[in-house]
């Protein structure tokens, strides 16, 4: 099975781009001959007090609340507000964004794609979730509470809270009762 298990002990801790706060880089696929380029990465920020959001120009952005009550976001002038475990919120890159806090600091999961070479989606599956996998691009599933299971074919892999998986091939996905997953999808064109 084409799965591959990222401990988070090797999660790469960083600050933002714009000094604001930290992210938890879970993933990152470079974009080769593209120095300070990536095609996509999915990380975790923990956000503790309002301000404004890295820029990333070239890039878009898929983000979704999974610690805390939420965020008001400001999008060049555009309110939307993003709440705990509630669906992504997608923007630009390129957007000035503004943060305000609904109810304390949170942690997102966030998915950065290059719009030009890739596309992806991003999805919180709750507990008692099965969900098929098709074979065909990269696809990356971080549980969040419970234990996660991936099926290919006879063979069987465990995601535990906190943990990641890459998969490389077609899956299965399921969360048990209690159980809550991220995944994400990303297809590179060409």
């Amino acid at each position: 099975m084409a799965v591959s298990l990222l401990d988070p002990a090797r999660y790469r801790r960083m600050p933002w781009k714009n000094g604001g706060g930290t992210t938890t880089e879970i993933a990152l696929q470079e974009l080769p001959g593209a120095a300070g380029r990536f095609l996509w990465r999915v990380s975790i920020a923990d956000v503790a007090e309002a301000g404004p959001f890295s820029a990333f120009t070239g890039y878009e952005r898929l983000i979704a609340v999974v610690e805390g009550a939420g965020m008001r976001l400001t999008v060049d002038g555009v309110p939307a507000t993003v709440t705990n475990r509630a669906d992504p919120f997608r923007f630009s890159g390129d957007a000035v964004v503004d943060c305000a806090l609904l109810d304390g600091p949170i942690r997102d999961f966030n998915l950065i794609f290059d719009r030009e070479r890739a596309d992806a989606r991003l999805d919180i599956l709750p507990a008692d979730t099965v969900a098929d996998i098709p074979a065909g691009g990269v696809a990356l599933v971080h549980a969040l509470d419970g234990e996660v299971i991936l099926r290919s074919g006879d063979s069987v892999a465990r995601v535990s809270p906190g943990w990641s998986a890459r998969l490389d091939a077609a899956a299965t996905l399921e969360t048990g009762p209690g159980a809550c997953a991220v995944l994400a999808r990303i297809a590179v064109r060409g």
